[in-house]
């Protein structure tokens, strides 16, 4: 994905194409990523929307500098996703079915079942835990930028991390998977 920064000055001036694009553009990034926190379509649906809605009326806020506008929106639905889960404590029941890969390409089955792998070991784990493993493992946030996000200090986020790590260490699957 190749961001433009100038479709903020754009967006910033009512430019309605401008918001699309931007729309269009970083919705698949943004849902993905609120998805495997919450694992439920239709929240993430809603997650995703609340998003873009927050973004777009904050729009003048937002100053271009070290972090450009995706980090920015990305931070806005880390922020809505935590709210809404410690809203609604959700308890996540399973995985949906994933459409079966029929490629023979090998590296791409290895992806797909380690995906499948991963999204399995992450249901493990509390919606709270998902969100800060997800944060530092996948979107390479630092202990202090997740403390402010979930409104705790940098070393809560540590000890969340090393307790699941350790947590997901210790199951089985895990054994059968590493050896």
């Amino acid at each position: 994905m190749q961001w433009n920064e100038s479709l903020v000055d754009k967006m910033k001036a009512g430019d309605q194409d401008a918001l699309e694009q931007c729309y269009r553009q970083l919705s698949p990034l943004i849902y993905t990523a609120i998805f495997n926190i919450c694992r439920d379509q239709g929240n993430a649906n809603d997650l995703l929307q609340d998003t873009f809605i927050a973004a777009f009326e904050k729009i003048h806020s937002y100053t271009s500098g070290p972090q450009l506008f995706p980090a920015w929106i990305k931070r806005i639905a880390f922020n809505h996703t935590f709210n809404f889960l410690k809203k609604h404590k959700l308890t996540v029941i399973g995985i949906e079915n994933e459409n079966q890969i029929t490629s023979t390409d090998f590296s791409i089955e290895i992806l797909h079942e380690q995906h499948n792998f991963l999204s399995a070991l992450l249901l493990k784990i509390s919606e709270k835990e998902r969100l800060i493993i997800w944060l530092y493992v996948v979107e390479q946030y630092s202990h202090e930028e997740i403390g402010n996000i979930v409104k705790k200090s940098p070393s809560y986020s540590k000890s969340v991390v090393s307790r699941c790590l350790k947590k997901l260490r210790a199951k089985q699957e895990i054994k059968n998977y590493a050896y």
